[in-house]
Order: structure tokens, then sequence, then C-alpha cells
């Protein structure tokens, strides 16, 4: 087959491999074995997304999208970070709800109830025709067909491989105010394999104090057959790992209201199934919330599961390399954990990592490829990364793959964290690679280390002439960690850089930046 992209395209081997063939198909180029030429490939609709943008708001992405068909409103509503936690990349999930075949409006979690919402409201005013129900191979993720790729044996967001535990080592000071934890998952026998600036998908359990306390709520063993759409599952295995226990459904309230024995309850729930945007004005956070505030309502415990979200994966990006590791997979985990009205809430991976996942014992992963996120291939490229708090993740495993590959160019890490003295992540393997002349320059930004606050795009900004240095010696720029606050300032301040230091205005700028982006010079991972 032609190679119509070109080796330092930046796409994993497989992707290439998949996009080639696409686009030779596309142009005709394509033959079959008897050598006669194959059916040129479906015309796919291209289309401008100016929408695809993490950092911004979700009304403003609708907006943008406003007169589009239904397919690419839908694609607005999603996350916009191509995470793969659902599955699919923002397009093809929107495509493959458009068309009919996916029926899960649920599955973008870093959209999470403004989007389901949003997609559901989309399709009210436009609804599905009645044809509706296969969608063109095409439109599924090249990503998808990657991750099968790269993990041998089959291994998918579908199909997980069981990791062991290895441990949970602390990464801060105790009496941090945001405790971190480095989690060591052994890979053996798993057959996974993946590459600095993947993603390891976790699928987690639900905690199982929460589980307990609400098949005694319902009056339910846990050894209670039950049917969870379609599929037979026992009640306490269902509430641990099928369904979501955080994002209470309008489906639940609509449930609890048809089972509330007090008048007032039940009004009061149909209107939360109304109106979701009531839910936080009654203090309701989760779903065991909602049993604790509608005492009178006790639905059958079949109806109650089936009105609940799937419970869905959780995407980490990965903090090791494979070569200064092998057969381990590590990452960078933040404990959620707070205090609200009374009651304490913990993130639901976070804390199955840091408090009920037991060391030996195996937790369902499989791997997600990253799209543009990775190393250049080319070594002696300079590297600059920016990733604050457990932003440092993938940065940790391009520092470790560089230097167990011997690569020969320069790495600049930009990292910040509150405190120095209590959330210096890794701090004693990077100054290793500071003193072994692996970490070429280290800047950090504690915020609250003085009066004034000084964030990574403040250190930015102190040492612009050096960045712009490197960037015309050929360096690539990475940005990892929160996409609304950090990396939009991050994505300012190095506008600014150009500006001032290339000595051009803010639109010269900013294609500047842009066409880092394309070049795949410009890469960021941000949730």
């Amino acid at each position: 087959m032609m190679a119509l992209l070109p080796e330092n395209a930046p796409f994993s081997p497989p992707q290439r491999a998949w996009l080639n063939g696409f686009f030779a198909g596309l142009m005709g180029l394509e033959q079959t074995r008897d050598g006669t030429p194959a059916a040129a490939a479906p015309v796919v609709e291209e289309i401008d997304t100016p929408w695809h943008d993490p950092a911004m708001a979700l009304a403003e992405r609708m907006k943008l999208a406003e007169g589009k068909p239904v397919k690419w409103q839908l694609m607005a509503a999603m996350g916009q970070l191509d995470c793969g936690q659902c599955g699919y990349l923002c397009e093809p999930y929107a495509a493959q709800i458009a068309s009919g075949a996916e029926k899960d409006l649920n599955k973008c979690v870093p959209g999470g109830k403004a989007t389901s919402k949003t997609i559901r409201l989309l399709l009210e005013k436009s609804p599905l025709p009645a044809s509706a129900g296969q969608t063109p191979a095409l439109e599924r993720s090249a990503g998808q067909n990657a991750a099968e790729s790269r993990a041998s044996a089959g291994v998918s967001r579908e199909r997980p491989a069981m990791a062991k535990l290895l441990a949970a080592t602390a990464l801060n000071a105790g009496d941090s105010d945001k405790p971190v934890n480095n989690i060591a998952l052994s890979l053996a026998g798993t057959g996974i394999r993946y590459q600095p600036g993947d993603s390891l998908g976790v699928w987690p359990a639900n905690n199982p104090d929460e589980v307990e306390l609400i098949l005694s709520i319902l009056k339910t063993k846990g050894s209670k057959s039950i049917t969870l759409h379609g599929e037979a599952a026992n009640a306490r295995d269902a509430l641990t790992r099928r369904v979501n226990l955080r994002e209470p459904t309008a489906e639940l309230f609509a449930l609890m209201a048809d089972h509330a024995h007090l008048e007032f309850e039940s009004v009061r729930l149909a209107m939360l199934a109304q109106n979701d945007e009531l839910v936080a004005d009654y203090g309701i956070h989760d779903v065991f919330d909602v049993l604790v505030k509608f005492r009178s309502a006790r639905p059958p415990i079949g109806p109650f599961l089936n009105a609940l979200a799937p419970l869905q994966p959780r995407l980490y990006s990965i903090a090791s390399s494979l070569r200064a590791h092998p057969d381990e997979v590590h990452l960078t985990v933040g404990v959620v954990r707070y205090d609200l009205n009374g009651r304490g809430y913990h993130g639901v991976a976070s804390n199955f990592f840091a408090e009920h996942l037991a060391e030996g014992r195996r937790v369902p992963v499989y791997i997600q490829p990253s799209h543009g996120f990775a190393l250049p291939a080319d070594s002696s490229k300079p590297v600059i990364m920016v990733g604050p708090g457990t932003g440092i993740a993938p940065f940790r495993a391009f520092l470790e793959e560089r230097a167990a590959a011997g690569a020969t160019g320069k790495n600049w890490l930009f990292f910040g964290a509150q405190h120095e003295a209590g959330d210096f992540l890794y701090r004693d393997q990077l100054e290793t690679f500071v003193r072994d002349g692996q970490l070429t320059r280290l800047s950090t930004a504690f915020s609250r280390d003085q009066a004034q606050k000084i964030y990574v795009q403040h250190r930015m900004i102190e040492h612009a002439a050096g960045i712009w240095a490197w960037l015309n010696e050929g360096a690539y720029f990475y940005v990892c960690g929160d996409a609304k606050r950090m990396a939009a300032d991050v994505d300012a301040a190095l506008k600014e850089i150009v500006s001032e230091q290339g000595r051009m205005d803010a639109d010269a700028a900013a294609a500047f930046v842009k066409q880092l982006a394309k070049d795949g010079r410009y890469c960021r991972d941000v949730y």
C-alpha cells in the first residue's frame, strides 16, 4: 500500500497505517488482493469545528455550532477532550448518537451533566430519523483501532485486562491539603504495552460502605438477583461495579417520585426530574443524598438500578516509561475528598485506589492511546513541559523515557503546586534528573509560599527569552492539566511571549501558536 502520510506525522504507527489505508481508498489507490482497484472509500464530510476547544465554555461552543446539522451540534456538546473515555473521540461519539447506533447519552465523563442534558435537549428538538441505526465504519475512532492494535490479546475499554496493585505511595507530606499518590500497577501477563503520552483507562469500584448503606436503605439483600439493562447480576455487584452513584439522573428522580408516599416529596422529586438546575438547591450531590433527603420514596432495587447512569471508566495520564519500569504502569492520582453540609464526599476512583484496593488485588484497565501527545520522533529536539500538580504525570514518563533511550534533546519542566514543602511531587527524582543533566532546566512556582500567588504561567513570562530561544531551536511545547483555567492561562502566556519576543501583533502571535499546534509542536493533554 502506498504511504501517504510522512513518517514524522504526529500519529502512532497503528494510527498512521489506518489513515494511510483510508486515504488510499479515498483516492482510489488501494488495490484488492487480485490487483484490481478497490472501491473508493465513502467521502467523509469536511467541516470546520471551531468549538473543538476544551477551554471554551459550553454555551460558547453551542453558539458556534448553531445552524449546523445535529451531528455537529452534538459534537459541540461534548467535553472536547478527545479523551476516549466514552470509547470514541468527540466527533465519532456524536455521529454514533446522531445515527441512532449509540443509545447511551451519558458517556462523556468530562462533559458530565451539562453535556448529557444538552444532548437530550438537542434530540428533543431534532428527533433522530426512523431509519437511524447503523453508523458507517468510517465514523469509528482511529484511536479505537490503535488501542486494540497496541494492546495485545484484544485488551480494550470493553475487554479490559486485570492489573495488580503493587503499591500506592504518598507523594507529598502528610499535612498537605492535596494528597497525591503514585499508583504502581503490574502489567505482567496482560500483554499491555504503552508509549509515554498514553493514558490508562481504569474501571473503578464504588465505595463498599456506600453500597451496603444503599442496600440497607432499600431493604435489599446484596445477593438478590436483578436484571440490569438486559443482563443478569446481583444487587451488590451491580451497585459496586455497574452504576454511577455520583450523578443522580432524571430517570431516578422520576422513579422516586412515583414511589414517594408523601405528596410533597413526590412533587419535589417530579420537579427535580424536570429541572436538574434545582438539584444543587436541594443540597443533592449524589445518589445517596437522594435517598436520605426523600425518605418516603423506596423503589424496588431492580428499577432503582436501571434508573441510574452506567459507571464510566476514569482515564489517567501515564506517569512512567516501560523502559524504566518493565511490565509496570504508574499513575499520579490526586485524592478527592471534601466535606459539604456535614457530610464527607469522596472521589470514586481516587479513593478506590487510596482506601479500597489492597496491595496484590487486581483492577480492570486498558490503554487509551494519545492523539498526538507524544515525544518528538527526533530525540535530539528540545522539549518544554508545563505540568502543575498531577499534570506532571506524563512529563515524568517523558523524562524517564528520554533518559532510558539516551535522547540528546534538552528538557525544560515548569512545575507548580501550592507549597514546596508538602506538594513538590516526585521531588527527589526530578532533582536527580537535574544533577545528572537529564533535566536541563527546572522552573517551579509554589503559589501559596509568598503573599502574591505565583503560577506556572508567571514563571513562563519570567523566562520568556529562554522559551522563545528554545522554540526557535525547534522545541516541542507540552501542557498537561486543567483545561479551563491553567491550560487557558498557559496558552495566553505563550501567545504573550511569542508576541513580545517575536515582535508580532496579537493576531500574528496567535497564528504562530496555531501553526505550532498544526506542526505537532504544541501539544495539550488537558482535562
